[in-house]
């Protein structure tokens, strides 16, 4: 074989080599990654195994006390079942809670008089309807206060951001407002137009805008295209413009326009009955006050506690929303009791979970099939990739040997080739 012929030949097998090289680094990192999804596998095979779940014991009405095993049963811990004592058994105005009808445990209750409170103490619920009021008016009304002194109550239709006192005094803790839909036809007036409809109203503020309560005026100040003001005055009561500025005296206050009352901030917004009121400090939080304006308790409501066994992701076999929230600390457990020491009143002291008689917390065993047959299954389908993978690459490791041997060989022909050459000139 000549010298260029040996040299073209080793260049060819070198090439393959780095080949299988290759093809060999590629077999490894595909193993590389099986082992990772097999580790994430076993890892979630090892949660849904270890996974716990709290469980409640509850009893048939009436026999509460009794041994019998049929009068008995032990059920998953839900918001439901955990309050459901105290629901049926212990006065709305002790308990805190609303009895109301449930779907489930109507048969089998609680022995013990539970509720949850949060780290705030407001005792929390899954709905408005299980907060006690004694009577409820069927829509909301935004209170107006005159909360500035004034000689002819010229305040009417400002509405006022703030919290009332048990004596029924108000005190403003945020922004004033004026809606628009407090005069009648307000779509039609000039008020309105130049806020809403005219050519510049987009850049009209409506924000903190200058008032004088004393003549029911309203001060507005836009840009036309030219960047000029223009200020403009109001009466926000009937929505006329006053072209002569005759009657805007005294910047008593500014406030905000809104179009609907609806848009007033629910703080100044109070549902009343005869009795007991309930007030919306929003965010789902409430506070029950009485006739003379004393604080009786403070809600939260939780929709979510109403999942039953259904966690915080929709999943109807995952661990109950409510046992998450009592792991975590979100919520505390309450249990009511009558103290002897004081006349049997009934209180409520906190209880820690584990220390109830009758709630127990072990592993949730239901989804282990479930969890064992999808572990087998996928860990076989990574053992079959990976013995390929294996049998591919020692299939390389045998060609890999084959050109290495070879290339040794044609090596071998061009160093005596190289010799032989040098010799003939010596």
């Amino acid at each position: 074989m000549g010298l260029s012929a040996s040299q073209g030949r080793m260049l060819l097998l070198t090439a393959r080599k780095s080949d299988l090289e290759y093809r060999a680094q590629q077999i490894s990192q595909k193993r590389l990654v099986l082992s990772q999804q097999l580790e994430s596998i076993s890892t979630e095979y090892e949660e849904a195994t270890s996974n716990r779940q709290m469980k409640i014991t509850l009893w048939q009405d009436g026999v509460a006390t009794s041994s019998d095993d049929a009068a008995r049963r032990t059920t998953n811990l839900t918001y439901a079942a955990l309050v459901s004592g105290t629901v049926r058994s212990v006065n709305p105005n002790d308990s805190g809670i609303q009895g109301y009808d449930r779907t489930e445990g109507q048969d089998y209750t609680s022995s013990t008089f539970y509720r949850l409170v949060d780290a705030d103490g407001a005792i929390v619920v899954s709905s408005e309807d299980e907060i006690p009021a004694n009577a409820r008016t069927t829509s909301s009304t935004i209170t107006t206060t005159d909360a500035l002194d004034s000689k002819d109550g010229a305040t009417d239709g400002i509405y006022k951001v703030g919290t009332y006192d048990s004596e029924g005094g108000f005190t403003q803790s945020g922004a004033s407002y004026i809606a628009l839909s407090d005069i009648p036809n307000y779509k039609n007036t000039a008020l309105y137009k130049a806020l809403y409809e005219d050519k510049n109203s987009s850049d009209t503020s409506k924000i903190d805008l200058e008032v004088d309560v004393t003549n029911g005026m309203i001060k507005i100040v836009s840009k036309d295209d030219e960047g000029k003001e223009e200020t403009r005055y109001f009466n926000y009561k009937t929505g006329e413009e006053d072209t002569k500025n005759n009657k805007f005296k005294n910047c008593e206050l500014k406030a905000n326009v809104v179009e609907n009352s609806s848009e007033v901030p629910a703080s100044t917004r109070e549902t009343t009955s005869s009795g007991d009121t309930i007030k919306s400090g929003g965010d789902n939080k409430y506070t029950l006050y009485d006739k003379n304006g004393t604080v009786i308790a403070r809600y939260v409501v939780d929709p979510a506690l109403a999942m039953g066994t259904s966690d915080v992701n929709g999943t109807t076999d995952g661990p109950n929303y409510l046992q998450d929230c009592i792991r975590n600390g979100k919520y505390l457990i309450q249990k009511g009791e009558k103290d002897t020491d004081d006349g049997d009143k009934f209180k409520w002291k906190n209880l820690s979970w584990d220390c109830a008689a009758n709630i127990q917390d072990g592993y949730y065993q239901d989804d282990d099939d479930k969890a064992k047959a999808k572990y087998d299954r996928l860990q076989g389908q990574i053992q079959a990739q990976d013995k390929k993978l294996e049998l591919e690459l020692d299939n390389i490791q045998t060609q890999r040997s084959a050109v290495t041997t070879e290339e040794e060989s044609v090596k071998k022909v061009i160093d005596e080739n190289i010799e032989g050459s040098f010799n003939a000139f010596a």
